[in-house]
């Protein structure tokens, strides 16, 4: 009997970015920065502000003098080349009309894009699961379904690279789960696809390399499961959270551990190569009777997150 196992594609190089170099003056924001994508893959872009993350996609949308070479599939994509049969770019803004319905909005843009079949609208909508709401007005849409039909916009030109730019600022996590909901959706469905963010545990799950820049520099470009291996081999991050700002007694029993503050005032983080229930054990006895002031510690791996600290702190990827 034939297997009913779906027929995987074989992977083909869809994106070679070699030496690419971008100047601002004297700056340069974007340093030698060399790379592959394939198809299938989603690819994670990260970095503190002013990595260069901006002047990547810029480079890669034509937007920006580009020293180093760009090719997509067999085009060099020398400056004045037409990239929209190529590079279809998912902005951080809705680009779409709050008076007209989602079929109406594709439908101008497609005219905008040059797009001749119809039936490329009827599919980017399939393809988003917005069919039902194809005769809905934007305006009436909520965050997340205009951010469906801002994909759709995307992919409706059937594009070799698909490009998420920081799609999910300032949207609630219903909105941001579907973005990213979609964005691996296309990496299955064999688009390359890279993907800006500051969602860092979302990349870390989602993607299946991840680009860390810094200073304009190339960092690492790898499996996010390797990168963190690589960067913290067996150490722990240890996080207590405090039901209310730890004292100055309590900062003090810290201190040999070297905590840090976390995202609130409440909660601090150490990295130690120490065995965990030993530090743990040795933390809880420096607060010598204070220890009723803790609402939680956990022990975990350190993520990307614990790594965007470290090169936020240093500019590099190991202490």
């Amino acid at each position: 009997m034939p297997s009913s196992a779906p027929k995987i594609e074989p992977r083909k190089l869809v994106l070679q970015a070699k030496n690419i170099s971008v100047m601002y003056g004297k700056h340069k924001a974007l340093d030698n920065l060399s790379l592959d994508i394939s198809s299938g893959e989603l690819v994670g872009v990260i970095g503190p502000n002013g990595a260069g993350k901006t002047s990547f996609i810029k480079a890669l949308c034509g937007r920006v003098d580009v020293k180093g070479q760009l090719v997509i599939g067999n085009t060099n994509l020398q400056q004045g080349t037409d990239r929209k049969r190529h590079i279809s770019l998912v902005p951080q803004d809705i680009g779409l009309y709050s008076h007209l319905t989602a079929r109406e909005n594709l439908s101008v843009i497609g005219r905008l894009v040059g797009l001749k079949d119809k039936l490329a609208i009827t599919e980017a909508l399939e393809a988003v699961e917005m069919t039902p709401h194809a005769k809905t007005r934007i305006s009436e849409m909520s965050g997340g379904m205009k951010r469906r039909i801002n994909v759709a916009a995307a992919i409706m030109s059937d594009p070799e690279l698909i490009i998420f730019d920081e799609p999910t600022a300032g949207v609630d996590a219903p909105a941001r789960d579907t973005v990213h909901r979609l964005a691996r959706k296309l990496a299955n469905q064999g688009k390359a696809v890279i993907l800006i963010t500051h969602e860092l545990e979302q990349a870390e799950a989602l993607c299946d390399k991840v680009l860390v820049l810094c200073k304009g520099e190339r960092l690492a470009y790898e499996a996010p499961s390797r990168l963190l291996e690589r960067s913290f081999k067996s150490q722990r991050e240890v996080m207590v959270r405090y039901a209310t700002p730890p004292a100055s007694e309590a900062l003090t029993a810290m201190s040999p551990f070297s905590f840090e503050q976390g995202e609130l005032p409440t909660i601090w983080v150490a990295m130690t190569d120490a065995n965990e229930v030993s530090f743990v054990s040795a933390f809880l006895t420096s607060l010598k009777g204070q220890d009723d002031l803790v609402r939680e510690i956990s022990v975990r791996r350190p993520g990307l997150t614990a790594l965007m600290h470290r090169i936020e702190k240093t500019g590099k990827l190991a202490a």
